[in-house]
């Protein structure tokens, strides 16, 4: 059995990603918490493996001492224990609320615009605390229409669990996540704007007028999981686009960003490792015999790196070099299939229109260091800047 999850592997995962792949792609390995489970790693079999439903996400399948993952609490957690039907019809709704949305283009500006004002004029700032890692706040209480309070208490609760003082993890603050769910979920049914917020609620799916069944766990991932994942790309990309001016100008340039986009997710992979994966029954993969009940990680960040399936040049850390005008690009960042990030939709057209007005304001941003001295959160199956100091002018 193998460790390789440490602070290292959180900067920098490539290279071990790289020699696991090259020696048979299928491996023991112990996780932080210390019990095992099966990591999986070549591009092939971790799509395959997303599509697989031997490997399920629900609980009731794990045996044994294996990994069992952070398991969330009733009613939070409709995307570990539903069936792919109901996947795909929450999935459908928010896509739909999402066209009723409309263009991003102006709200972004406005957006980005208020949050970058908070640091017109600083020569030198930490881009994680003052701008990737307030946004997404900002960004959900507009998409949603939540009231103040509550865009108050999901920025504090961002604060609280990842600042790079804070203490807890998020599987320790489920109960101010509830708490803000609750609340959130009090302000639809009692409020009558026609705010997404609003309609989710009034639509009263999986319950009486939305209080219950599948709406908390929906908004469990839209505020909170969504929220992580945002954060860590805005801040990758300013990192990565720091060093690569021309990647950049081919960015701000591109008529259509999400290809742009599309290529940030995959080179920077915010989310190593999908949902711990329970096999409902013996099987194979890649040789391996894995038994019932035994867990599976499926790790997204090195099937984005697998060369045997995206060309390029394979840098000396073995990543595959960022091109931000890949197409096809088959990535699996947010996942693929029926547990694929419900967020999708959402994330791609909003990093899109972020990554276009951060620039025009602030047009020289970039780091202040270099990518071996920025620190990363060492998050087991999330990664990204733990801090950014970065020069504006």
């Amino acid at each position: 059995m193998q460790t390789i999850f440490d602070a290292e592997f959180a900067r920098e995962p490539w290279p071990v990603l790289r020699s696991l792949r090259d020696d048979g792609g299928v491996h023991r390995v112990a996780t932080p918490d210390g019990p095992p489970a099966w990591l999986i790693t070549r591009y092939a079999d971790v799509r395959a493996g997303l599509l697989d439903d031997r490997l399920s996400t629900n609980l009731r399948y794990s045996r044994g001492d294996d990994y069992r993952g952070f398991a969330v609490p009733e009613p939070l957690d409709v995307f570990q224990s539903s069936e792919p039907g109901d996947l795909a019809r929450l999935r459908s709704l928010v896509v739909g609320e999402l066209r009723l949305a409309g263009d991003w283009s102006e709200r972004a500006a406005e957006l980005v615009g208020k949050c970058v004002a908070e640091v017109n004029g600083a020569a030198e700032f930490d881009f994680v605390a003052r701008v990737a890692l307030p946004l997404p706040a900002v960004i959900l209480g507009e998409l949603l229409g939540l009231p103040e309070s509550e865009r108050d208490s999901l920025a504090a609760w961002a604060e609280a669990t990842m600042a790079p003082d804070a203490r807890p993890r998020a599987r320790d603050t489920l109960s101010a996540m509830q708490r803000i769910i609750s609340a959130v979920i009090a302000r639809g049914r009692d409020g009558a704007d026609d705010t997404m917020l609003g309609r989710l609620v009034r639509s009263g799916i999986g319950g009486t007028a939305g209080d219950s069944g599948e709406l908390p766990g929906l908004l469990f991932y839209l505020l909170f999981v969504w929220y992580e994942v945002l954060m860590d790309v805005l801040a990758g990309a300013v990192l990565t686009l720091s060093t690569r001016p021309e990647q950049l100008a081919e960015l701000l340039s591109a008529a259509d960003r999400s290809v742009a986009v599309d290529e940030l997710l995959r080179f920077l992979s915010p989310q190593v490792l999908a949902s711990p994966r329970f096999a409902t029954t013996d099987l194979v993969i890649a040789g391996r015999s894995i038994a019932a009940g035994e867990t599976v990680l499926l790790c997204l960040a090195s099937a984005n790196h697998d060369p045997e399936r995206f060309t390029g040049t394979v840098e000396s850390n073995g990543a595959v070099a960022l091109d931000v005008r890949r197409a096809p690009n088959p990535h699996v960042a947010l996942g693929h299939g029926a547990h694929a990030c419900v967020g999708t939709a959402l994330l791609r057209p909003v990093l899109a229109s972020i990554l276009g007005e951060l620039y025009l304001h602030l047009p020289r941003l970039r780091a202040a260091d270099t990518e071996q001295n920025v620190p990363w959160r060492s998050g087991f199956r999330h990664r990204g800047p733990l801090t950014l100091p970065v020069l504006a002018r």
